[in-house]
């Protein structure tokens, strides 16, 4: 690598990380030390993706708003449904254009109202539509019915015009097209899991979702470059995917189960995930191991990952792939099962890495500094984009207002990932990653209550570890991993909170934690009783 290179990487590597190179004291983040655990027999600091965004506020509008109807006497939806699958089921044809990443979308929307109240509307969450000129809404029918509805930003409202009773379900018939955007340069490059470079095309929240409905609403939140903004629940998919116009075969990275139908076509269904995301790359390549828990781990990289760095020659795909297969081991012994049986690394041309369910993607920064060891970005990222299986995929959470219940964790989970497989490189962790930075804030922040990023993975990931392991000492090793547990089972396939978190302390847990939970959170709204 020439000292210009070398030169540009390093910037890099400073401008995503916000480090400072100046001496700094290293701050404590415990207050004891910990033994080590021998996690195999008994059971990153990742910058939120960010970018500075065009919001396209178009209402679309069919008809005139409907009138009061009263209840009819029969549904117009089908009621009394056999309870098949998830509440939400997609079945979805795309026809892609490789050639100019424009996509037209088939796609059929199945709802059964699982609440215990009559509806009265549906909200779609269309994230594209935050982007200028990237979606476009050609049709869209309730049970083969034009119907009235409004699209603002990233909202798709469907007004019924009858209300939907519980465990009724309708269908909904929509047609569009997305131009996926070309990835950005500086801070909006952060957003590339959503757009194409010159070797990839990345599709990742790309489609229409049904928003979650908590406490008689509707969750929608309102975009933000800070972080994430996200609240997904579990639905079925399946995807047809068909691409013309790609000059040579494409290389597709999809979660769940896929079957090539014939050359750049394939059949994907992917059941209880709280997205289906894609990556394809026509000079993308494939690595395959399975773990010992039973996991197909697959890293998907360019080739390029592979070098000699003068010192020696690396292969930071190799790297990765065992990272991520002993990591799923270990958190499958600690945690419990991943929610898949398959789980795709995709290196991606953008910063930093994302997650998504069953496929996650590791920045191609990453790759290009690593040089070896574990000491490193490839190594921390890795690992945290793994343990978003489970604290993500499998639980899910409010990333807007609850932030810390999948990025804490995860950022958490590095250190037990170094903790039980480089116990010597346990201390640097806590050095590199964490006191490095002296963070500051509330672990219980939103999104909403900063205005760069630095700050915000402070609070909620730095000082969301510090906030665990602190937990840690306060109940023990062995009765915190049972927390962690007891988290990952009871909330799997949910949408939860902070207060069902705590809500897994016992009585005297509680009392043995308040110090550390009123040291890092803001707001207790249960844990003083």
């Amino acid at each position: 690598m020439n000292i210009i290179n070398r030169i540009i990487i390093l910037f890099l590597i400073l401008f995503v990380s916000g480090c400072n190179l100046s001496p700094q004291t290293p701050v404590p983040v415990v207050r004891a030390t910990m033994p080590v655990i021998q996690i195999a027999q008994q059971a990153t600091i990742v910058p939120p993706a960010t970018e500075t965004r065009s919001i396209r506020n178009i209402p679309t509008v069919t008809d005139s708003p409907p009138s009061a109807t009263p209840e009819p006497t029969v549904s117009p939806y089908g009621c009394g449904v056999a309870q098949i699958g998830e509440a939400t089921r997609h079945r979805i044809v795309a026809n892609m254009d490789y050639g100019t990443r424009i996509i037209g979308l088939s796609h059929e929307i199945l709802f059964r109202n699982e609440t215990d109240v009559a509806l009265q509307d549906v909200v779609l969450v269309i994230e594209p539509n935050v982007i200028t000129d990237t979606f476009t809404l050609e049709t869209l029918q309730l049970n083969g019915s034009d119907v009235f509805h409004t699209l603002e930003s990233n909202q798709l409202s469907i007004f019924l015009p009858a209300p939907m009773n519980p465990g009724c379900e309708l269908k909904l018939n929509l047609r569009y097209q997305i131009a996926v955007p070309r990835t950005a340069v500086g801070i909006r490059s952060f957003k590339g899991f959503f757009g194409w470079g010159d070797r990839q095309v990345n599709l990742g929240h790309w489609l229409p979702t049904v928003a979650l409905r908590k406490d008689n609403e509707w969750v929608v939140n309102t975009p933000q470059t800070i972080g994430e903004q996200n609240v997904l629940a579990f639905a079925d998919w399946d995807l047809t995917l068909n691409i013309d116009n790609a000059g040579a075969p494409v290389m597709l990275a999809a979660p769940g189960t896929v079957t090539e139908r014939d050359e750049n076509r394939w059949q994907i269904t992917h059941n209880s995930a709280r997205d289906l995301t894609l990556s394809m790359g026509r000079s993308m390549r494939r690595m395959v191991e399975m773990s010992e828990a039973g996991i197909q781990v697959e890293v998907y990289h360019f080739g390029d990952t592979q070098r000699d760095t003068g010192a020696g020659f690396v292969d930071g795909a190799s790297h990765a792939l065992d990272i991520a297969v002993t990591s799923v081991d270990q958190y499958s012994s600690l945690f419990g099962a991943p929610p898949y049986d398959r789980l795709l690394i995709v290196q991606g041309d953008f910063p930093d890495g994302m997650e998504f369910s069953g496929l996650v993607f590791v920045s191609t920064n990453w790759f290009y500094t690593f040089e070896g060891g574990v000491q490193n970005y490839l190594t921390a990222i890795t690992i945290h984009e793994v343990a978003h299986q489970w604290w993500y995929a499998s639980v899910g959470n409010d990333a807007a207002n609850d932030p810390w219940l999948d990025e804490a964790l995860s950022t958490y989970s590095e250190y037990i990932y170094f903790e039980e497989y480089y116990p010597a490189f346990k201390d640097w962790w806590w050095s590199w990653r964490v006191a490095l930075f002296n963070p500051q804030g509330a672990v219980d922040s939103t999104v909403y209550e900063f205005e760069e990023g630095r700050a915000y993975i402070n609070a909620v990931y730095l000082r969301g570890a510090q906030m665990l392991h602190n937990l840690r000492e306060d109940i023990g090793t062995q009765a915190f991993f049972d927390l962690l547990a007891a988290y990952a089972q009871a909330g799997h396939g949910q949408v939860v909170d902070t207060d069902f978190f705590w809500s897994l302390l016992t009585p005297e847990q509680l009392e043995a934690t308040q110090v550390t939970r009123d040291e890092f959170f803001d707001s207790l709204s249960i844990v003083s009783d």
